[in-house]
C-alpha cells in the first residue's frame, strides 16, 4: 500500500465531508436543514401552545384533556369527553391528535383516533405536511375539526 493511501482519511458519509487533501481534517457539512431542531421549535412554539388553548375551553366544558410528548418527537393532545370514566384505561385509549416528525423525508404527520379502541373506523393518517404549512391556525382547525368529530363520543 503506497504511503499516500495510508495517509488519506476515508469520508464519513453521514456527519461530514473529506477536504481537498489527504491531511485535510474532516468538516462538517454546512447549510444542512435542521429538521429535529425545526420540529422541537414548531412544537414548542405553536402545536403546544395551541393544544393548551384549545384544550383550556375544553377542561372548561367538562373534557379531561392529557398533552403528552414521545422523546422521538411526536406530540400527542388525549381528550376523554365528560361523563366517560377514565377507570383503569390510559389516556391512548380515548380519542387523540397526534404530530409527529418524520426527519427522512422532513414531513409532519398528522394522526387522530376518534373513536374506542373496540370499534372500527375513526383512526389513521390525516396527512403530511411540510414545516411551514403548520402554522397556528393550522393547528387550531385541524384540533377544532377533530374535537368536532368527537363530539358524540
Amino acid at each position: 500500500m503506497t504511503e499516500e493511501l495510508k495517509n488519506e482519511r476515508a469520508p464519513d458519509l453521514f456527519t461530514a465531508k473529506r477536504g481537498t487533501d489527504a491531511n485535510s481534517a474532516l468538516q462538517p457539512n454546512t447549510g444542512e436543514d435542521d429538521f429535529p431542531g425545526d420540529f422541537a421549535r414548531l412544537k414548542l412554539t405553536v402545536i403546544r401552545p395551541v393544544f393548551e388553548e384549545v384544550g383550556s375551553g375544553l377542561t372548561e366544558r367538562g373534557h379531561e384533556i392529557k398533552i403528552a410528548e414521545e422523546p422521538g418527537g411526536k406530540i400527542s393532545i388525549h381528550i376523554l369527553p365528560p361523563g366517560v370514566s377514565k377507570s383503569i384505561h390510559p389516556y391512548e385509549w380515548f380519542p387523540t391528535l397526534s404530530f409527529f416528525g418524520a426527519p427522512f423525508t422532513k414531513t409532519i404527520g398528522l394522526h387522530g383516533r376518534n373513536a374506542r379502541r373496540n370499534s372500527d373506523g375513526g383512526s389513521g393518517e390525516r396527512g403530511v405536511y411540510k414545516l411551514p404549512q403548520v402554522s397556528r391556525e393550522f393547528v387550531e382547525k385541524e384540533l377544532k375539526k377533530f374535537v368536532g368529530e368527537i363530539a358524540n363520543w
